[in-house]
């Protein structure tokens, strides 16, 4: 009973992932066929689903399948098929019915390496839509830390979900880890940050915004435009070398930058940094001048609000 499920997952898995290359290739009329499809088989798959999660017949991991054994051994991979499922038809909101009997039960410890990594991905990639940054970070680690070392693709795929948490997390990745996994849509958006480059950074950001759009990481980048301002002002404080940063020399760094901007914009990205608390210090608008904390001024391990 058990193979044929996960057979069953297998064979749902692989029809999507073919439609999912006749997408790029055919028409709107065919993709909605393609998801009406997805929608008849994840029923299938929820029966399923609830016929192994509610067998009492006791669980020992690692035992042979048979027709004695616990149709709990299949839970983790129907799960796995059935999260890839509606995360192709974007309804997350199905993901939830399933987390809570699995961990009750702590199945999500029990399954095949292969069946744990997976599910902690998609775990991951939840968290970081409901915007449980940490936690995701945490999910995403696990997965490709044990993600088998030849498994380059599927290290890729979890990558360009955990570096944009890293990111926005403060935790800028290398040029070598970057280029070893072809994440070349990211070497902007980490050069911008890293150096205080506005203009690479935002760049970047628009010649990528497709793929981070389709993958659901834009808004998240786009927030990392904080850091990159805090990078920038750092900068500027350093060629003034004065705690007193008058803010038409900031104005003249955003026109030079080719992203001219007005005094009362530059004071509103100030504030926000102050209250973010990734500038100390304090903005005087009457002499229109930032006055910089003497010990500090530019904190490093700030957690974004």
């Amino acid at each position: 009973m058990i193979p044929a499920l996960i057979v069953l997952c297998k064979n749902t898995n692989q029809m999507a992932i073919t439609a999912d290359k006749q997408i790029s290739l055919n028409s709107k009329i065919q993709q909605h066929h393609y998801q009406a499809k997805l929608e008849k088989a994840s029923p299938i798959l929820q029966e399923s689903y609830s016929k192994t999660i509610n067998d009492r017949t006791e669980y020992h991991p690692g035992a042979p399948f048979d027709s004695n054994g616990s149709k709990q051994s299949g839970v983790l991979a129907i799960v796995n098929e059935l999260f890839s499922m509606y995360f192709r038809l974007n309804n997350l909101r199905l993901c939830k019915n399933l987390i809570r009997p699995v961990e009750t039960k702590k199945l999500q410890e029990k399954g095949t390496m292969a069946e744990m990594i997976t599910y902690r991905y998609y775990i991951g990639r939840l968290n970081m839509f409901e915007d449980q940054h940490e936690r995701a970070e945490t999910h995403l680690d696990y997965a490709l830390q044990h993600c088998h070392k030849d498994a380059i693709n599927n290290k890729k795929r979890i990558l360009k979900y955990l570096v944009p948490i890293k990111i926005y997390r403060g935790r800028l990745p290398t040029t070598l880890l970057l280029d070893k996994y072809g994440l070349e849509e990211f070497k902007p958006i980490v050069e911008g940050i890293r150096k205080g480059d506005l203009r690479t950074f935002q760049d970047g950001l628009v010649q990528y915004q497709d793929t981070f759009i389709r993958l659901g990481t834009y808004l998240l980048l786009e927030k990392c435009k904080t850091v990159c301002y805090r990078n920038l002002f750092k900068r500027v404080h350093k060629i003034i070398d004065n705690h007193q940063m008058s803010l038409n020399h900031v104005a003249k760094v955003f026109k030079w930058l080719g992203m001219p901007i007005d005094l009362d914009e530059i004071e509103c990205i100030l504030a926000n940094l102050i209250f973010q608390g990734f500038v100390r210090g304090y903005l005087s608008h009457s002499k229109g001048t930032l006055v910089l904390s003497k010990r500090d001024p530019f904190p490093t391990s700030v957690t974004m609000k």
